[in-house]
């Protein structure tokens, strides 16, 4: 079952203040992350996830408080995690080995990517503190 459009929007929009709806003030991805993740939606986890870092590496580094601001909103290590988790057991298990593999390879493609952005980002502060 596809979840309306309009109720995922209401999660995904951070870039505009919310002043009504079930999130409150603001909407919250991270949110909408750990329910795909929790019903079993693993492909729409990933890809949310992946929407979220792209635009965290997309922003110019010149302007770092801004920059942080997209993935300021916390995509919880463990919740990826066991994301991973539940990926390897259905390739483990045969089920939809070729689209869980894509899955996994996108996933680990997209964390090396943000932590190799998050040390290049603590090399640069470190050094223009010094």
């Amino acid at each position: 079952m596809e979840l309306p459009l309009w109720l995922v929007l209401m999660f995904k929009d951070g870039r505009r203040p919310k002043t009504w709806g079930m999130t409150g003030e603001e909407s919250n991805p991270a949110l909408l992350f750990r329910l795909y993740v929790e019903y079993g939606r693993y492909t729409e986890a990933t890809h949310l996830l992946l929407e979220y870092m792209e635009s965290f590496a997309s922003m110019a580094p010149a302007d770092l408080i801004n920059r942080k601001r997209p993935f300021s909103i916390c995509f919880p290590y463990n919740a990826v995690q066991y994301l991973w988790c539940k990926i390897d057991e259905l390739i483990r298990s045969g089920h939809m080995v070729d689209a869980c593999e894509k899955l996994r390879n996108l996933l680990h493609g997209a964390l090396l990517n943000h932590l190799k952005l998050l040390k290049v980002e603590g090399d640069d502060i470190l050094s223009a503190v010094a």
